[in-house]
């Protein structure tokens, strides 16, 4: 995997020497035949680290705007927003002409007003009024995502005449490997795909081979339903319906790819605690990076004042058994692998939509049995091994560390007060973990933003207490210790 990796970054680096000594050296036709045989995506990770922008004016001024189209919509936003800058109303109208309105949305909304302004100044008036459309739904609904530039024929013309509209038109849509038939009141009533048109009688009318059992969405629905429906139904597109259920665009399957890398970030950053960014972390100023981390941990040891107060609490039986102390980290690091998994486990079963209204309880006993089956494990495991670690010396024990009790007991004793900590941590940080991602859920909260710094810090304080209750009210009284 990193051999390939490396591969990959070695081409892009060739790739990118490639095409600034093609410009240097003014090849104009060698450069337009790079741009037809490899894909724009690589062309513009070659030159995601060139800041230099009469670089980009060249490509764009000297290879078809056919290329250049979809060259510009694969930059990154910063880079796009120096090109615009840079661009004369005459160059921006070919970019736009040969762009999907989607993809332009998609730029504008990260843009300054300036630029924003200067894209919807040039673009002609249906495809300005597409961008204003998207423009006005919600960031992560259909209607902000949706393409508006679609095949939608009649479904009384025959698949001949479908078929000639297509090569006619097909070449201005996001996809032509799904039709979508409408009434004469603009109503969906069906699909067909290119594959039906194809092997079926040229005289057929698309009434009678569309499919009328379709799946559709709202303009105000999630994006991330949408890409659990794309993936149920293994669709390559999906109509949107606005609210009187009239056709007002589509989804492809390479809108959805988008949204399921975003969703997936979005997830990981919320989880880890920083922040919401989709800048190249080598185009994302040190400043930036910093105040979108810095408060979150601050959050956190805020957070962590009730494992504080434990300590102190118990800090006279700490100083009296420094021993003690040795084995906190290990109880901890248990509760919150343990707790995190599952949560991980829930959240994506969850985003997936795999259960169903009544499963919690369900979820939640199947968590407990699997918990304490692992606990089991787990404390079985680590009572012979810290005893292997006490008796090799890895942890020092001292001698007569409790009054009548041998070396040898004292090792057995605090294996088996580890033990069953980790028993008790492992159980209530699994069934925990399972447990807040439905409460999330209840509350409409996002459980990637909840649990996952909830989680660690309940079940730092439950094992902590777990731990320092087991041992004054159970293990002390047993052996006498005052």
């Amino acid at each position: 995997m990193y051999e390939s990796e490396v591969t990959r970054m070695e081409k892009l680096l060739e790739l990118k020497e490639q095409i600034l000594d093609l410009i240097k050296n003014k090849k104009n036709l060698d450069l337009e035949n790079l741009f037809e045989t490899i894909p724009t995506i690589d062309i513009a990770e070659a030159l995601q680290d060139l800041d230099d922008v009469p670089y980009y004016l060249y490509i764009f001024r000297n290879v078809d705007s056919e290329y250049t189209a979809s060259f510009f919509t694969e930059l990154n936003v910063s880079t796009q927003q120096k090109i615009i800058s840079s661009f004369s109303d005459k160059e921006l109208i070919e970019v736009l002409e040969n762009s999907f309105a989607d993809d332009i949305v998609d730029s504008i909304k990260e843009m300054p007003a300036n630029v924003a302004t200067k894209i919807l100044r040039n673009a002609d008036p249906d495809l300005r009024k597409d961008i204003n459309q998207l423009l006005n739904y919600k960031e992560g609904s259909a209607g902000s995502v949706m393409t508006t530039e679609l095949i939608e024929l009649k479904e009384d013309i025959t698949v001949k005449d479908a078929i000639k509209y297509i090569r006619e038109r097909g070449k201005n849509a996001e996809t032509i490997y799904t039709i979508f038939v409408k009434d004469q009141t603009r109503t969906l009533v069906g699909t067909v795909d290119l594959d039906d048109l194809i092997f079926s009688n040229e005289n057929e009318k698309l009434s009678d081979i569309m499919n009328k059992n379709f799946v559709v969405c709202h303009v105000h629905d999630d994006q991330e339903k949408i890409a659990n429906d794309f993936k149920r139904y293994d669709l390559n597109a999906m109509a949107v319906l606005n609210k009187d259920d009239k056709l007002v665009g589509i989804i492809t399957i390479d809108d959805v790819v988008d949204i399921i890398v975003e969703e997936a970030t979005e997830d990981i950053e919320r989880m880890n605690m920083v922040g919401q960014g989709h800048e190249p972390y080598l185009k994302t100023p040190i400043f930036k990076l910093v105040l979108r981390c810095a408060p979150w941990i601050v959050v956190l040891m805020i957070l962590q004042v009730f494992s504080t107060m434990i300590l102190s609490g118990f800090q006279n039986e700490i100083a009296k058994f420094a021993i003690l102390s040795v084995f906190t980290p290990l109880i901890m690091d248990a509760g919150g692998n343990s707790g995190g998994q599952a949560t991980t486990i829930i959240i994506r079963s969850l985003a997936l939509q795999e259960f169903k209204k009544g499963d919690t309880k369900r979820v939640i006993f199947k968590e407990f049995l699997v918990s304490l089956i692992i606990g089991l494990f787990i404390a079985t495991f680590a009572f012979l091994w810290l005893l292997f670690e006490m008796s090799v010396g890895i942890v020092d024990v001292p001698n007569h560390l409790i009054t009548g009790v041998t070396t040898l007991g004292a090792k057995l004793l605090i294996s088996l007060l580890v033990s069953i900590t980790l028993l008790i941590t492992i159980v209530v940080s699994r069934v925990l973990g399972a447990t807040l991602p439905f409460l999330a859920k209840l509350f409409k909260r996002d459980p990637a933003v909840m649990c996952g710094p909830l989680i660690t810090t309940l079940v730092d304080v439950i094992s902590l207490l777990a731990y320092f209750v087991l041992w004054v009210y159970v293990f002390s009284p047993i052996l006498g210790i005052a």
